[in-house]
C-alpha cells in the first residue's frame, strides 16, 4: 500500500488501460526533457510526501462545497508556486493551501499533490471517525434498538457482503483516477469524432521488417510510433488540439509538442511524455516509446518523465478493441485512441473489394475549445499522413 501511495503522487492517471509493446532493454534516458536535477522516482519520494497534519476525532471537521472556505496563500511569489489546477482542485475540496508542500520545480505545487493530500486526508478522517465510534460503543452496552453505523475498512469489507457478494476497498491509486476521470468529465463538454484508416502499407511494412529492426536497433518498433507521427503533423495544421482552456476563459496554444503515451504497469496506469515528440524520427520514436515502456515496469520513471504532456495517444487496440471512446486527461484538449489493426473487405478503387488491414482513430476533445470541423480536420490530416505511407519507408 505504501508504494502504491508513493506512484500516486508521482503519476498522472487517465482513463483507458493501455499497453505498450514490450521490447529489449533499452538504456536511453528521458528523452528531450535534460536537466541534472532529474532523479528517479525512488530517490524523490521521501521529499515529495505531501505534508499531513494529525487529525484526532474531536479535530476532524467537513469540508466541502457546504463547508469551510479554503485560505488561500495570497502574496504574488506564493501564488506563482501552485499551478492554476491545484489551485482549484485546492478550492473545490476546501483544503487550506498551506498545508501542502509542493514537489514540483522550486516547491511548486502540483495537482498530483493536491490529490495525495485528498487521499491522505480522507484516511486520516475515517481513522478519526472509526476511533471515534470504538470508543463510544465501548464505554456503554449496546442494545437490540442501538443501530451501529461503522466506517468499511479492509478487514470488514470482505465480511459485511453477502455470501454471494465480495466488498471491496479500492486502492488509493485508483481513487485518484476516479477522481480524476469524475472531474474531467465534468470539467470539459467531451465530444468524440471517429475515422477509419487503411493501415496496409504500414501492416506489411512492419510484417517484412519489424524482427529485422528489432535485431539490428534492440528495440522494437509498432503502429504507435506511426500513428504518433501523424499526429504531430495534424498538431502542426491544427495548433487548437494542442491547447488548454484556462479557469479566466482563456485558451492556451503549447508551443511544444510533448505526447504522453498511457502505460499500463501492475500498480495502474501511467502516462509518460515524450518531449517534442514532432523532432523524432519514426525510429526515434519508437526508442522513446520502448525506453518509458520499459522504465514504466520497473518503476525507474523521473518525476520530469511524468509532467508537462500536450496531448495523449492511448493505445487499446494490442487489447483487440476496435471502437474505444477515451476520457481527456486534464488539461489537455483531447485525446486520440487507436485501436486494433484488423484486416476486412473494403470497397476501393473501380468499386472493387479487397482485404485490406483497418484501423479506427477516436478522437475525444474539449468542446469549450474546438468544434467538430477542427477536429475533425485535425483527424483527417492525421488519416491522410498513415494512409500516404508507401510500401518502402525511410524510419531513419
Amino acid at each position: 500500500m505504501l508504494k502504491k501511495m508513493r506512484l500516486l503522487r508521482k503519476l498522472s492517471p487517465i482513463t483507458d488501460i493501455a499497453l505498450i509493446e514490450e521490447s529489449a532493454d533499452v538504456t536511453l534516458s528521458a528523452g528531450a526533457a535534460p536537466g541534472s536535477d532529474v532523479a528517479p522516482v525512488n530517490g524523490a519520494r521521501q521529499a515529495a510526501t505531501p505534508v499531513l497534519k494529525e487529525v484526532t476525532a474531536n479535530q476532524f471537521q467537513r469540508n466541502d462545497a457546504y463547508g469551510a472556505t479554503p485560505v488561500e496563500r495570497v502574496d504574488e511569489e506564493e501564488r506563482q508556486r501552485i499551478s492554476p489546477l491545484a489551485r482549484r482542485l485546492a478550492r473545490e475540496h476546501g483544503i487550506n493551501l498551506n498545508d501542502i508542500v509542493g514537489t514540483g520545480a522550486g516547491g511548486r505545487v502540483r495537482k498530483e499533490d493536491i490529490l495525495a493530500y485528498i487521499a491522505q486526508r480522507q484516511a486520516a478522517a475515517e481513522e478519526a471517525i472509526s476511533q471515534a465510534a470504538t470508543v463510544e460503543t465501548s464505554a456503554r452496552p449496546i442494545t437490540a434498538m442501538q443501530p451501529i453505523f461503522a466506517t468499511p475498512t479492509t478487514a470488514s469489507s470482505t465480511t459485511s457482503a453477502g455470501t454471494d457478494e465480495e466488498l471491496v476497498t479500492p486502492s488509493r491509486m485508483r481513487l485518484a483516477i476516479a477522481e480524476h476521470m469524475v472531474r474531467s468529465k465534468r470539467t470539459s463538454p467531451h465530444a468524440t469524432t471517429i475515422v477509419e484508416v487503411d493501415m496496409t502499407n504500414i501492416a506489411k511494412w512492419l510484417e517484412q521488417n519489424k524482427e529485422e529492426f528489432k535485431r539490428r536497433e534492440g528495440y522494437a518498433i509498432s503502429y504507435v510510433p506511426f500513428v504518433m507521427k501523424a499526429v504531430c503533423e495534424g498538431i502542426r495544421k491544427y495548433p487548437l488540439i494542442n491547447s488548454t482552456w484556462t479557469e479566466d476563459n482563456k485558451i492556451i496554444i503549447k508551443k511544444r509538442i510533448n505526447l504522453g503515451i498511457a502505460v499500463a504497469t501492475d500498480v495502474g496506469l501511467v502516462v509518460p511524455t515524450v518531449y517534442d515528440a514532432d523532432q523524432y524520427t519514426l525510429a526515434g520514436l519508437a526508442r522513446q516509446v520502448s525506453s518509458l515502456a520499459q522504465r514504466a515496469r520497473t518503476n525507474k520513471l523521473t518525476i520530469q518523465d511524468m509532467q508537462n504532456s500536450t496531448f495523449v495517444v492511448n493505445n487499446p487496440g494490442v487489447f483487440g478493441t476496435i471502437i474505444s471512446v477515451p476520457i481527456i486527461n486534464q488539461p489537455h484538449a483531447g485525446i486520440l485512441s487507436m485501436d486494433a489493426v484488423v484486416k476486412r473487405p473494403v470497397v476501393v478503387e473501380d468499386d472493387a473489394i479487397a482485404i485490406r488491414s483497418m484501423m479506427y482513430l477516436c478522437l475525444s476533445f474539449d468542446h469549450r475549445i474546438l468544434d467538430g470541423a477542427g477536429a475533425g480536420g485535425f483527424l483527417q490530416a492525421v488519416r491522410t499522413k498513415v494512409q500516404n505511407y508507401g510500401r518502402e519507408i525511410d524510419v531513419y
